[in-house]
């Protein structure tokens, strides 16, 4: 089993509204892994030569971004067939009743929200990823958690800035207890993405 490292953080709120004090684990990363990195590794395995595996990855990168911006969910797998990830755009963007009646002066004696006022420049478009639910679990089953470092309230946050935990996901998924998203956190979780089920739609 490969070890994957985390540390145990201690949260004390500051206000009463921030939430009760915890303690919450997350992730720690060794090391980022670049495309040269992945070269010499699929070299490794498949016999081409290093620069050509790193070619193939860096036009591999590129037309993920070309094709998400054609609307398009791009799905990488094994070959086992086994989806890894997903890559697809996403949007946000929504006009309530309560936003038309605090914007007056935007939407003169309108009292109920229209689709026509749902315009483009109110959406906020960026790019998800979901990882596919096999391999998730296929990570969960062969990791062994490492405990490398416990982070009290007095310490000085070494990832700089305010750490507030990262929820625990409640409900269904593949993820056990989760919901297959994942809530932006402290620490070395910047953010983002979920859970993809294999053969079914996206968890979030």
């Amino acid at each position: 089993m490969s070890k994957v490292k985390y540390r145990v953080r201690e949260y004390t709120p500051k206000t009463e509204n921030q939430g009760s004090h915890s303690w919450f684990a997350e992730v720690v990363i060794n090391n980022d892994v670049d495309n040269a990195e992945l070269a010499k590794k699929i070299a490794a395995r498949t016999g081409f030569k290093s620069y050509e595996c790193q070619a193939v990855v860096a036009a591999i990168a590129d037309i993920v971004a070309e094709e998400v911006l054609e609307s398009n969910r791009v799905s990488l797998t094994n070959e086992q067939g086994t989806k890894l990830v997903s890559f697809y755009p996403k949007v946000q963007g929504s006009i309530s009743d309560a936003d038309v009646q605090k914007n007056q002066a935007k939407y003169p004696g309108k009292t109920v929200a229209e689709e026509s006022m749902l315009t483009a420049d109110l959406l906020s478009w960026t790019l998800g990823a979901t990882v596919g639910i096999k391999f998730s679990q296929q990570f969960a089953l062969s990791k062994q958690a490492q405990k490398v470092k416990t982070v009290t309230a007095a310490d000085e946050d070494d990832e700089g800035g305010t750490v507030t935990p990262t929820p625990t996901p409640s409900g269904g998924g593949d993820n056990p207890g989760g919901t297959g998203t994942v809530t932006p956190g402290g620490g070395d979780n910047p953010g983002g993405g979920g859970n993809d089920d294999d053969d079914a739609g996206d968890t979030n």
